[in-house]
């Protein structure tokens, strides 16, 4: 407690919650930075499809269910339980108005079960970041895959210039350097989640480089989605089986 140097007129005053839930909250979702994802398929080795797609706010129970099962030291290989705690976290705070403009976006089953997911949020309209990267069905090069897609939301559909991702276990670091991320000065430049590298791709590098790469190994999926197979991943629902191996 600290007495003012001056009088004051009062001693004390009060706030609705509402008034202060204005502060605590981030901004309104900016509308740039919402451009919905359009839609793909990706096929898994057998030929089945995999619908990627923009995640609603009202799935996150279903993401949070399937996430929190990874929660557990019994999850500790290839960083499995760290990543999902972090990204059980951001996908509250989606839901609760406690992150700046995130985006989500899922990898759904024909039948509607959740295969994979990543999110990211935009710093600004120059700077997308990073968030998390994380499947639940392995060895179908799914995370390279999700990974992709929300880079190509950050720059194709929404028009960022460059893209800040850092990585927390050798699985991510793999994807980041088969995307040829570049990294910046390090420790005087720290990514958000932790602090650690920043390692980055432009949209420059993007188009005449990584993208046509992607597209020449089938890892950016076709499209369009048939309205009645994108119906049948809606409502989503938690995978039957978590296929990570320990």
């Amino acid at each position: 407690m600290v007495k003012p140097v001056v009088p004051i007129s009062f001693e004390e005053f009060k706030f609705s919650v509402e008034e202060i839930e204005e502060f605590l909250r981030g901004a309104p979702p900016d509308e740039r930075f919402q451009k919905p994802y359009p839609p793909k398929i990706y096929r898994l080795k057998t030929g089945e499809p995999i619908i990627i797609r923009p995640a609603d706010v009202s799935e996150a129970p279903v993401i949070l269910q399937t996430l929190k099962q990874l929660i557990d030291p019994a999850y500790d290989k290839d960083f499995y339980h760290l990543v999902a705690a972090r990204t059980y976290t951001e996908i509250l705070a989606w839901t609760q108005n406690r992150i700046k403009d995130e985006y989500v976006i899922v990898a759904a089953s024909k039948e509607g079960e959740l295969m994979g997911l990543v999110n990211h949020r935009f710093w600004d309209e120059n700077i997308c970041i990073s968030l998390h990267t994380i499947v639940f069905k392995r060895a179908e090069r799914l995370g390279i895959v999700l990974y992709a897609a929300k880079v190509e939301h950050a720059f194709d559909v929404v028009g960022a210039k460059e893209w800040w991702a850092t990585f927390e276990s050798p699985f991510g670091y793999r994807i980041g350097f088969r995307l040829q991320h570049a990294m910046k000065p390090w420790p005087e430049m720290q990514h958000e989640l932790g602090g650690g590298r920043i390692f980055y791709l432009t949209k420059d590098r993007w188009d005449k480089v990584v993208k046509k790469n992607l597209e020449e190994r089938g890892l950016m999926g076709e499209r369009p989605v048939p309205e009645d197979l994108l119906k049948k991943t809606k409502p989503l629902k938690p995978p039957t089986k978590i296929e990570i191996e320990f």
